[in-house]
């Protein structure tokens, strides 16, 4: 919401994390009002005289909600390359629609980020206890990061850690429900400041699951059943999480780190070699997995296999525009070497 103000931030936070593989990549939609009150208020009988006058037309919500998902959202479906996974962010009044779209059309969503919202702003629905709301909590599907910044006067703030508690006193009280929530109060952080570092760590709230935990320590490794296991168990959790999230969820960057923390154990090399050799398996387009893989034989001394995977991979990374290519450069120089020097010493 409110792209006239939070769009450029957007796209550089988006850019950001994508690019440091903490979020998958994005595409973001900015939108803009012709009448951001009216648009961004639900119905509410209790506005003073006062506010009803300073804000005008208020209370069409709805409407702008039924725009998004009968306009908006298809035609995005309809032109792009979007996924069938939707975050909503909104702040201030962006933020009030955002929670009101949250309890009024939950499945709209899949995800909200909720920065300060105008939660001084009363209605009746929002105002309703969970369990009045979601009588079924195995239908709802969510996650809901919130924050509030400094502001500490009226109903605002007051209201905010009131809906925090309400969340996760749901959650607490209903196994079933697929909530995830986190709330983040920002107190250094202005009512205008919040928006950058809000969408920031919303973002990483989100798609927190796409950053898996492997065990590291050989106890760790066999008390999770061993090392092809536990390859395994991180191939079957991105399977999951991509069912889940419908698109891809990528698991190189865990396979990788997987292969290099097995490398580092002497009774775990060989494993490691079969995590790189997954991960090449599940990403033949890449020139990290590759590279790795060629790492990996290079540690056990397989010269002319690490030779192939580096030849590989700087064939890929070549027809890219990554400046770095001359590592990968690098690396098969280095290996080519050292079989040029085995080839006389045996002479």
């Amino acid at each position: 919401m409110d792209s006239y103000f939070n769009f450029s931030h957007a796209v550089g936070t988006v850019d950001y994390l994508y690019l440091n593989r903490l979020i998958p990549e994005m595409i973001i939609v900015g939108v803009r009002n012709t009448n951001r009150n009216r648009d961004l208020s639900p119905e509410s009988p209790d506005l003073s005289p006062e506010e009803q006058d300073r804000l005008g037309l208020t209370g069409q919500a709805d409407d702008f909600m039924a725009f998004l998902e009968q306009e908006l959202i298809p035609y995005i479906r309809s032109v792009y390359r979007a996924a069938p996974y939707d975050v909503l962010t909104g702040h201030s009044l962006g933020g009030l629609f955002s929670t009101y779209t949250f309890f009024k059309n939950p499945k709209l969503f899949d995800a909200y980020i909720t920065i300060s919202p105008s939660l001084w702003y009363h209605n009746d629905l929002i105002s309703k206890e969970f369990e009045e709301v979601f009588e079924d909590p195995s239908d709802l599907s969510a996650s809901f990061y919130l924050t509030i910044a400094s502001e500490n006067k009226g109903t605002m703030r007051g209201d905010t850690y009131k809906l925090s508690g309400r969340f996760m006193n749901y959650i607490n009280k209903h196994e079933k429900a697929d909530l995830r929530f986190h709330f983040e109060p920002m107190p250094e952080e202005t009512h205008q400041s919040t928006g950058l570092p809000a969408l920031f760590n919303g973002l990483r709230f989100v798609f927190a699951p796409t950053q898996y935990e492997i065990p590291r320590t050989r106890e760790e490794i066999i008390g999770n059943g061993g090392p092809e296991q536990v390859i395994q168990d991180v191939q079957k959790y991105f399977e999951k999480l991509t069912e889940k999230y419908g698109f891809q969820v990528d698991d190189q960057e865990t396979l990788i780190d997987l292969g290099f923390a097995l490398m580092r154990l002497d009774d775990f090399k060989e494993d490691a070699i079969k995590a790189f050799g997954a991960n090449v398996a599940a990403h033949p387009e890449s020139f990290d997995a590759y590279s790795t893989l060629g790492m990996a034989y290079e540690q056990v001394q397989q010269l002319q296999k690490a030779k192939e995977n580096y030849e590989m991979a700087l064939k890929l990374v070549k027809r890219t525009e990554n400046p770095e290519w001359e590592f990968y450069q690098a690396d098969l120089d280095r290996v080519n070497r050292k079989i040029a020097n085995k080839d006389e010493a045996s002479e």
